[in-house]
């Protein structure tokens, strides 16, 4: 199981490189290809600014819940709803709360599992606020 999710993750790692390759490619293809029309910082500009858009409207279409928390927490009572709550806004004080020198720690000691960890733990609280909190400061104590 553990050869598996090695093997999976180098895998994972070496598509990232491939795809940030081919999307350089295709960036310089555009840019070469609208430089006789525009100029080439013009171009380079025009490409630029696309993929910026792009890259802003693939995060904030990605941080959105994909339920509401009025519809996820439809017929739960009230207290379960405050305790919900709670536990994200705990998770996110905990993530905004720690110093500067503990994320260097973390960093330095485990560089490729803190941000594999930390991508998670943002995809996983904006997807799913409710379930993903609790599993996020474990988590977090434990990389601690």
């Amino acid at each position: 199981m553990a050869a598996s999710l090695k093997h999976r993750a180098i895998m994972m790692a070496g598509g990232s490189v491939i795809g940030l390759a081919g999307a350089g490619a295709l960036t310089w293809a555009g840019v070469v290809a609208l430089a006789p029309y525009m100029g080439l910082a013009s171009a380079g500009a025009v490409v630029g600014g696309l993929l910026i858009l792009g890259a802003a409207f693939a995060m904030w279409k990605a941080t959105r819940p994909a339920i509401p928390m009025e519809e996820e927490f439809a017929g739960v009572t009230a207290a379960a709803v405050n305790t919900a709550a709670y536990i994200r806004d705990d998770t996110l004080d905990t993530l905004t709360g720690m110093s500067i020198n503990v994320v260097g720690n973390m960093v330095e000691k485990r560089p490729l599992l803190t941000l594999l960890g930390v991508g998670v733990a943002a995809y996983a609280v904006a997807r799913a606020p409710n379930t993903s909190a609790g599993i996020v400061d474990r988590m977090l104590s434990r990389l601690v």
